[in-house]
């Protein structure tokens, strides 16, 4: 049977927004580590909005089972951080390859050699540096989102339904507002969550992205009473008011 040759991608949520760390740019570096080798990737496997450390990841789940059947000699990575941001799980994951007789290249470190000692060294060491580094970048995000919190505005991400951005600042998007000023009265007069969903869809009310309302997306809304009642805005432990937030009066 004829072993493949073939290419594993994953690019996270956050570095989607990053120039360097799309998935075409994985693409041409596999396939330039395979020219030098004398390969043709067959199958690509491409994870897309995915951290390092999930371990259920779709593609990769794939790409496994297919290692798992014989058909699959090499895996080609661009770099170490791209199969995983976790020691264990990137150990586990070598070992797995190992075991099936799976050979493993990683782009940006055209040398290693799994048999060589110094060279999974190399490697274990790039893993862990790739771990904290991850973890501190976590840890800047989550104190640059309490600070804004601290300053009376959002914490980022996609903002609540009936606000918007307008030049970095957060503003009141009206035919929103006047939805979740709708939802709230329903929910005072004591209709349930799936009820309003139905009375919003009857009258023609649509979500953000233009598809109907759900139970779920008029609990999300009512969930959040005081922000919308009191401007009250949470990240973790951090709180604080915005009255420029106050959407029901």
């Amino acid at each position: 049977m004829k072993q493949k040759v073939v290419g594993y991608c994953r690019v996270s949520t956050l570095e989607q927004q990053k120039k360097g760390y799309g998935i075409d740019i994985q693409v041409r570096e596999i396939e330039r580590c395979a020219h030098e080798h004398g390969w043709q990737v067959e199958v690509f496997y491409k994870d897309e909005a995915r951290s390092g450390v999930d371990e259920k990841r779709t593609s990769l789940g794939r790409l496994l089972r297919e290692c798992r059947t014989g058909t699959v000699g090499v895996v080609i990575i661009a770099s170490l951080d791209r199969l995983s941001r976790s020691l264990r799980f990137a150990e586990n994951l070598f070992y797995g390859f190992e075991q099936l007789g799976v050979q493993i290249c990683i782009g940006d470190m055209p040398h290693y050699d799994g048999n060589d000692r110094k060279e999974v060294l190399i490697r274990q060491i790039k893993a862990a540096i790739a771990e904290e580094n991850r973890k501190e970048i976590i840890e800047r995000l989550k104190k640059g989102r309490e600070e804004r919190v601290r300053n009376g505005k959002m914490s980022g991400g996609t903002l609540p339904y009936g606000y918007a951005r307008d030049h970095g600042n957060t503003q009141i998007v009206p035919y929103e507002a006047e939805i979740v000023r709708l939802i709230f009265r329903f929910h005072s007069q004591g209709f349930k969550d799936q009820e309003i969903a139905i009375r919003l869809n009857a009258r023609g009310y649509r979500r953000r992205n233009g598809t109907p309302w759900t139970q779920r997306q008029v609990w999300a809304i009512v969930h959040r009473g005081a922000l919308y009642a009191e401007g009250v805005i949470k990240y973790g432990a951090v709180v604080s008011k915005n009255a420029g937030l106050i959407l029901l009066q």
